[in-house]
């Protein structure tokens, strides 16, 4: 579901999973990959510049048509965090680890309710939802409130948010708190808002939020470097139940021999005790610097790497690569992109994915909550095909996978497989840097 919201603010068990079936930790994360997205490859070029030097990319590429679907029965339908939120927040909400907050408070014709909250040292998040009186309609598109926010009664900072009226109204958004680490466990917090839509008013929250104390540091990280003299360095990483946050230096030689839209980006995988690894949908990385690569070395210093924790593990490979995409320039209404070129095949064993022949499919099992294919494949980077279904809007991402030689077990969520679904796999090839792959481990 497209929803506009702007922030402006100046606040300044890891479980084993057993051969046989799929374990809770398998299963949370099928939960989250059922709230799939609408896409197709577009990445836009140098249409947005970086405000305050730093931006935020997922892989270095920008998903138009936007859409998200939540299968129904999962248990955060009800839970506006669990559908405004990350995955690490979804799984708050499915862990029972958010608290209900249940207070409403009216005043000049609007009444706002605030439902549910969750607070660690990265994130804070409260959802709101609001309600209107008739006499005040029509009502403008977007809705704006000014608020106040107070730790134990001293003031943060104030702050102006802008929603879409209808969608807070139906369905309900969250607001966001910055600095967290700041607020000890047992602070007593206040959210004032002060102004809706250009009405003063009073509408005061006293919260009693506990927060989650998981917050692990890891620094003096083995720096990697190999024989070209491509170096890379993480120089801490830090880790909350819902987020881990990465900062890493990369120094690399550009491979120029394959021509085409070159991007760099980290993979980001999550590994339980078996060996089970588990991708992450979404990794954002604050820089400097634009992830299109266009020099001959690539030096990036201070990236900021978080990635949404959707499964409760404690090691993590962090892989530095650079990925060269074929495909066509086009024009976009707000300048010029680059459109991926797509290599689809029927969903049945014994295909042949991709332009390379990368992936051969060996075998496709059906479990009652995943759909497993096997693959014969010498990817260095897990960048496994897409399930798609595109008469039902359907694109089906890998959950997790493990590694058997030359053949590698790929769990998806389930896949209702009719004549239109099909594998997918953009035309890419990728510069890997084996020797500076690291592995952190944080338990």
């Amino acid at each position: 579901m497209e929803k506009l919201r702007h922030e402006i603010s100046r606040m300044v068990d890891d479980v084993p999973v057993p051969n046989q079936k799929l374990d809770d930790t398998v299963q949370t994360a099928l939960i989250k990959a059922k709230k799939q997205e609408k896409r197709s490859f577009f990445k836009k070029q140098n249409l947005i510049a970086t405000i305050a030097s730093v931006f935020v990319v997922a892989f270095g590429i920008l998903l138009l048509n936007t859409d998200q679907e939540t299968a129904s029965g999962d248990i955060g339908n009800t839970s506006i965090l669990y559908q405004q939120g990350d995955v690490g927040l979804q799984r708050m909400v499915t862990e029972g680890n958010t608290q209900e907050i249940g207070m409403e408070v009216e005043n000049q014709g609007y009444k706002v309710i605030l439902e549910e909250g969750y607070i660690d040292n990265h994130q804070m998040a409260i959802s709101v939802r609001m309600e209107t009186e008739d006499t005040i309609e029509p009502l403008p598109e977007l809705t704006e409130f000014t608020y106040e926010f107070f730790v134990d009664g001293k003031p943060q900072g104030k702050g102006i948010i802008f929603y879409h009226t209808k969608e807070l109204i139906t369905n309900g958004d969250t607001i966001t708190f910055g600095y967290p680490e700041k607020i000890e466990p047992d602070s007593e917090l206040a959210l004032q808002i002060t102004e809706i839509n250009g009405v003063e008013g009073d509408w005061g929250f006293s919260l009693n939020l506990d927060k989650q104390t998981e917050f692990i540091v890891l620094k003096d990280i083995p720096s990697k470097e190999d024989d070209l003299g491509n170096s890379f360095v993480v120089r801490y990483v830090e880790m909350t139940p819902t987020t881990l946050k990465i900062n890493a230096n990369t120094d690399v030689l550009v491979d120029y021999t394959v021509n085409g839209s070159k991007d760099f980006s980290f993979e980001v995988i999550g590994i339980s005790k078996d060996g089970e690894m588990f991708l992450s949908d979404s990794i954002s990385i604050s820089s400097y610097l634009d992830p299109e690569v266009n020099t001959t070395r690539l030096e990036r210093y201070y990236d900021v790497i978080e990635v949404p924790r959707g499964v409760n593990v404690y090691s993590y490979k962090i892989i530095p690569y650079i990925v060269t995409h074929q495909g066509v320039e086009v024009k976009h209404e707000h300048g010029e992109g680059f459109k991926a070129n797509e290599h689809t095949t029927p969903f049945k064993e014994g295909e042949i994915i991709g332009s390379n022949s990368e992936f051969k499919v060996e075998n496709i099992k059906q479990e009652k909550d995943a759909t497993i294919v096997t693959y014969e494949t010498n990817t260095l980077i897990p960048s496994f095909p897409t399930i798609i279904n595109r008469e039902k809007d359907e694109y089906i991402n890998v959950v997790s996978f493990k590694n058997n030689g030359d053949k590698v077990e790929v769990t998806y969520p389930k896949v209702e497989v009719d004549k239109k679904t099909k594998f997918l796999l953009y035309e890419a090839s990728y510069q890997v840097f084996p020797e500076l792959e690291t592995q952190i481990d944080l338990k």
